[in-house]
């Protein structure tokens, strides 16, 4: 169907910048956390009598508002409702943006000059944008389906600038099952919607990931593992359409320089399983550290070292079995950081 706004919607790349001048980061804006890093939407009306220029802001907090298109969907709704519309014989036109100007510490740019970005636009390519009023109850309204056209278009894919990288590999897995990309080894396997010479055209620095993988969309994979490499360094993140997508889940030591890692959490008692009158403790650590095991046969009372392990631990990451014997009918537990170190 036409559309009024022929080109506006539709976002051949959607560009982030990270790790611009003296600017870091911990995690990849992407799959289920990208809407984390927009901050803004914006709404276009146009029709007789209205400004065709008139974008009406609304800031934007995943945390605080919800899901992203809910939001859009709502604000549509109010901002329709608070201006003056005509009748049912005036055409219509929609848009709305969603941007990002930095949330995270991450600067977007273009051409090198910072900038507040349009990484998605509304209503999708395939949608008309044109609508007329309905007369409802004696009123003119804008028809309902129109709310339920607030979905977000990201183009082909995102385009992450991330000076000082060279080299990027893209492994889908699912199962036993691994698809490989990798500009370094010139590898593009099947099932892989990398295109080789696309990404190679772009670095260094420049960084396409596929909207299959940057949005984590349905598909055979389960998980994808994005590789960033400098000459000497890398870092490695993850998506598997979970909250953890964009997590860094390997880095080489020392990091690359637009990486930080984020600081390991701390230890923890992973499980307790008890048989007769000794009690199996499993610790479970991010990162190396050192730490005293106690307990306490009241939840409020004094907490002693384990006699068996009456010196700190050295942990080392991943997960480590101790026992405690007692007599006592049950037992507290705590592991207690004396030192510790990043991974």
């Amino acid at each position: 169907m036409k559309k009024l706004f022929v080109g506006l919607v539709v976002l051949a790349l959607s560009v982030w910048t990270l790790g611009a001048v003296e600017q870091k980061f911990s995690s990849l804006p992407i799959g289920a956390n990208l809407d984390g890093y927009i901050n803004g939407i914006e709404i276009l009306v146009v029709g007789d009598g209205l400004n065709a220029s008139a974008w009406q802001s609304y800031p934007y907090s995943r945390n605080r508002d919800g899901k992203l298109e809910t939001f859009a969907s709502q604000k549509l709704r109010d901002y329709t409702a608070s201006i003056k519309l005509a009748n049912g014989t005036t055409a219509y036109g929609w848009a709305i943006n969603a941007r990002t100007d930095g949330v995270g510490g991450l600067l977007p740019t273009y051409n090198g000059k910072a900038a507040s970005a349009v990484i998605a636009s509304a209503p999708l390519i395939d949608e008309s944008d044109e609508f007329h009023l309905t007369l409802r109850n004696g009123k003119w309204e804008v028809p309902e389906e129109v709310f339920g056209k607030v979905k977000f278009q990201f183009g082909w894919g995102l385009w992450y600038y991330i000076p000082g990288v060279t080299g990027l590999e893209i492994n889908l897995y699912a199962g036993s099952r691994i698809s490989r990309f990798s500009t370094i080894e010139r590898v593009s396997e099947a099932d892989n919607p990398c295109e080789l010479p696309a990404i190679l055209l772009e670095l260094p620095n420049d960084v396409m990931i596929p909207n299959e993988i940057a949005l984590a969309k349905p598909s055979w994979w389960e998980r994808a593992e994005i590789t960033l490499y400098t000459k000497a360094e890398s870092v490695t993140f993850l998506v598997n359409r979970t909250e953890q997508d964009g997590k860094a889940i390997r880095w080489s030591n020392p990091p690359p320089s637009f990486f930080v890692p984020p600081a390991p959490s701390k230890p923890k008692i992973a499980s307790l399983k008890r048989v007769r009158n000794t009690t199996e403790i499993t610790i479970s650590a991010e990162a190396t550290s050192v730490a005293n095991l106690e307990f306490s046969e009241t939840l409020n009372g004094s907490w002693y070292s384990i006699p068996k392990y009456p010196q700190p631990l050295s942990l080392q990451t991943g997960s480590s079995k101790f026992t405690h014997t007692t007599e006592a009918l049950s037992c507290f537990y705590r592991v207690r950081i004396v030192q510790s170190e990043r991974q």
